[in-house]
């Protein structure tokens, strides 16, 4: 009877999106590839690991260092990583594995386990799990958790060990992650069809020339399970790209030949989403859509586009002009524009004081909370109401707008958090279900701007995590999909921004630190950055927006009262400079 091999193995040669990599062992060598145009995270020079196989006379250990090293290396039909394995182990090439990541402190192994005879040996590794890259390529953060990983060995004919059962997840520290993966987004249409939404994804670093390929396929699959339900895709069920291979042209045209479902599709509506994703590769400067080998205009006549033909719908397109304008609460309370290192409240809010405040994406209405209540009003005549009205002993978080004019407002009870909803012109906010495993309280929630996804801290009392949503359209109203955990490296979390649509600025402390700073956090699992520059005082709001300086809104025991500081904008976060000193708290933009 053949042995089946524990489906480590996902997704080897037709792996599109999980896939593995592993630290660097005996037997392997490394090369290091660069392309001439790295405008992109894809065009960065990266480490590609090269392996070996195995060697007469190696050990177990020995054994499941070079099996590491193979499983990163996607050539020659995966044959060198099948020299690892027994004779009698069935390789099944259709999977696609979960990746688990370890944290590189701490990181042992392989390590040889005792009882070890000349027929069965077992192997180790020790780490401290940070996360889990799903079979789909989505990232979940796991919270240090201590995780064991064993390999058993048998030997062959010839006397060599080889693998003859692996546990189903790959494991691979975080350095390895961040070296030999990329992520990428898969770019879908909100349920309006009005905006574009990315899906963060990690894509192995494999072959250049198959990237848009890769990219392509993974479009035409479906959509990872934390976004179902909240975006559609305009391409029809069944759309296969013909060929198996994007290509590029003579005259630098890259032409996407889709198969015969597509004709009933939208060509504008699959030529955004094919743009927007492949527009991510620096060679990818104009597209020419196919449909059974003929080639399709757009409504506007255009055979060969470029990304700027889609500009509009992206994710942040439709408020470049209103994310400039800043906002703050002066001394009084008073909500007020921010220009410059200048504040000058509203006119029809002069006698009207309130914190937390949030101001809708269109920059016509405001919601604010003042004692109990959660108002909202025109911001060109003042006009108030109160939509809702906080239970005794409950608190108001900071309101939240999305691009609806919908305003999302979490309501905090004890050790438990009830979500409310006012639609755009209604009377009063209602209460929408929140997810029955959400495990805890939010302390914030911010909507993103395509209106779908969802940014929180929630805390379980012990652990406060950077958690992600989806908004999904139901027959009723909205529906808010399970959260899941997207960064393990932050502690002391205090407030959180979208900063961009894949980008969250968070206040946090990381590794000993006890000292808050702001770090901008991919929502894709990707590494964290720090934001540099030093200011007076302990930070306890931030706000965000494409394009525009970090917002702070700083407390210090030297200052009577609070002060703003705005981030100078730099490349490189790390080295960012604050510039502090405007008078209020509660910096704010639109959303």
């Amino acid at each position: 009877m053949r042995r089946l091999l524990h489906p480590v193995c996902a997704g080897l040669a037709g792996l599109v999106l999980a896939s593995g990599c592993a630290s660097l062992p005996t037997g392997g060598r490394v090369a290091t590839e660069t392309y001439d145009a790295r405008t992109e995270p894809f065009d960065e020079p990266y480490v590609r690991i090269v392996p070996t196989r195995p060697k007469a006379g190696w050990a177990p250990e020995d054994v499941v260092r070079g099996y590491l090293v193979a499983m990163a290396n996607f050539d020659n039909d995966r044959t060198t990583f099948r020299s690892y394995l027994a004779d009698d182990v069935k390789f099944d090439a259709s999977l696609r594995p979960p990746i688990t990541v370890l944290d590189d402190d701490g990181f042992q192994g392989p390590l040889l386990l005792p009882g070890q005879n000349d027929k069965v040996s077992q192997v180790q590794l020790v780490g401290n799990r940070l996360g889990r890259i799903t079979s789909s390529g989505q990232y979940v953060a796991a919270g240090q958790q201590a995780h064991e990983v064993t390999f058993t060995l048998t030997q062959n004919k010839a006397g060599e060990w080889r693998i003859a059962y692996a546990p189903r997840d790959l494991v691979l520290r975080r350095s390895d992650v961040d070296r030999a993966f990329r992520t990428t987004n898969l770019y879908y249409f909100a349920p309006d069809r009005q905006s574009l939404v990315p899906d963060a994804v990690f894509l192995p670093q494999l072959n250049r020339s198959d990237l848009p390929s890769q990219l392509v396929k993974s479009l035409l699959s479906k959509t990872t399970p934390w976004l179902s339900g909240a975006v559609v895709s305009a391409f029809p069920p069944g759309t296969r790209l013909l060929g198996g291979k994007v290509r590029l042209e003579d005259d630098d045209i890259v032409t996407v030949n889709l198969s015969e479902e597509a004709a009933t599709g939208n060509i504008d509506e699959m030529s955004a989403q094919l743009m927007w994703t492949l527009g991510q590769l620096s060679e990818v400067q104009t597209l020419r859509v196919q449909i059974d080998g003929r080639t399709r205009r757009t409504s506007d006549g255009l055979e060969v586009q470029t990304l700027k033909r889609w500009e509009p719908l992206g994710p942040d397109a439709a408020y470049a002009a209103i994310a400039k304008t800043r906002y703050l609460l002066d001394g009084e309370g008073r909500l007020s524009l921010l220009q410059g290192k200048q504040s000058s409240a509203f006119p029809a809010l002069r006698q009207r004081s309130m914190r937390a405040p949030a101001v809708s994406l269109d920059g016509r209405e405001f919601a604010g909370i003042s004692g109990r209540s959660l108002q909202v009003g025109d911001l060109s005549t003042g006009d108030v109401s109160e939509v809702l009205k906080a239970e005794k002993g409950a608190t108001l978080l900071r309101p939240s707008w999305d691009r609806h004019g919908y305003l999302w407002i979490v309501q905090n009870t004890g050790s438990t958090s009830t979500l409310w909803l006012r639609a755009p012109g209604a009377v009063k906010a209602v209460q929408v279900a929140l997810p029955k495993e959400l495990g805890g309280q939010f302390k914030a929630l911010r909507i993103a701007r395509d209106g779908v996804r969802v940014a929180a801290l929630v805390s379980n009392g012990l652990t406060t995590e950077i958690q992600i949503s989806r908004i999904a359209p139901t027959a009723t109203g909205y529906a808010m999909g399970p959260f899941h955990p997207i960064n393990a490296e932050l502690s002391g979390l205090v407030d959180l921004a979208w900063r961009d649509a894949d980008t969250l600025a968070v206040l946090g402390t990381s590794g000993t630190s006890t000292s808050v700073l702001p770090y901008e956090v991919p929502i894709s699992g990707g590494a964290i950055h720090p934001i540099g520059g030093s200011f007076e005082g302990a930070p306890v709001t931030i706000t965000a927006a494409p394009g525009q300086d970090i917002m702070l809104g700083v407390e210090s025991k030297e200052r009577p009262e609070p002060t703003i500081c705005l981030q100078t904008l730099n490349e490189d976060p790390r080295f960012s400079t604050w510039d502090c000193g405007t008078p209020g708290s509660s910096p704010a933009y639109p959303g």
